[in-house]
C-alpha cells in the first residue's frame, strides 16, 4: 500500500483493510514486546485463556486456542513447571485434567497487563486532544469489528456460477 492510499480522503475498503491490518499487526508486536515475561506468544495466550475461561480441560484449551491437543499439553506442562497453572484431575473422568491459573500466574498476568497499559498510556498521553478523540472513535469501531456477535464473513467470496 502506498502512503497516498493511507492519506486519501476516501480510501477504498481494500486499502483501508490493508492499512488497518498493518497498524494492528505493528501494535500487537509492540505490545508483545512489553510483556517481557519469558513466555512465547502461544504460552501467554494460553495462560490468558485459562485465566479467562478456567478451570477447563486441556482439550477445551486446545479448542479455544485452535491448537492441537499435544501442543496444548506441552504448553500446560511448561506453564505448570513454572508454577503459573495448576492441574487437577477430573473427579468424573481420570483421563481428563482441568487447568487453572495459580495466584503466581494471576500476578504474572496482572503485571504484564499493567506494563502494556502503562506503555499505551504513555503513547496516548503524547497525543493532542483531537487525536485522542479520534482514537476513542477508532476503539469503538474496533470493538464493533471484533464483536463475537457479528456474523461470520467469508474470507474469499465464492465464485459466481456463470452457467
Amino acid at each position: 500500500m502506498t502512503d497516498a492510499a493511507a492519506t486519501s480522503p476516501d480510501p477504498s475498503t481494500e486499502d483501508l483493510a490493508a492499512s488497518l491490518r498493518l497498524s494492528v499487526t505493528r501494535l500487537a508486536r509492540l505490545l508483545r514486546q512489553q510483556a517481557d515475561a519469558g513466555l512465547t506468544p502461544t504460552q501467554l495466550a494460553a495462560l490468558a485463556t485459562i485465566d479467562r475461561s478456567g478451570p477447563l480441560p486441556v482439550g477445551a484449551l486446545a479448542d479455544e486456542e485452535q491448537i492441537g491437543a499435544p501442543t496444548a499439553t506441552k504448553i500446560v506442562e511448561k506453564l505448570h513447571a513454572a508454577g503459573w497453572v495448576a492441574r487437577t484431575p477430573s473427579p468424573d473422568d481420570r483421563r481428563v485434567t482441568f487447568v487453572s491459573v495459580t495466584p503466581s500466574g494471576e500476578a504474572l498476568l496482572a503485571d504484564i497487563r499493567a506494563r502494556k497499559t502503562a506503555w499505551l498510556t504513555t503513547r496516548i498521553d503524547a497525543l493532542d486532544a483531537d487525536d485522542r478523540q479520534a482514537l476513542a472513535g477508532v476503539v469503538a469501531v474496533l470493538d464493533h469489528l471484533t464483536s463475537p456477535t457479528r456474523p461470520a464473513v467469508m474470507a474469499i467470496p465464492p465464485e459466481e456460477d456463470t452457467a
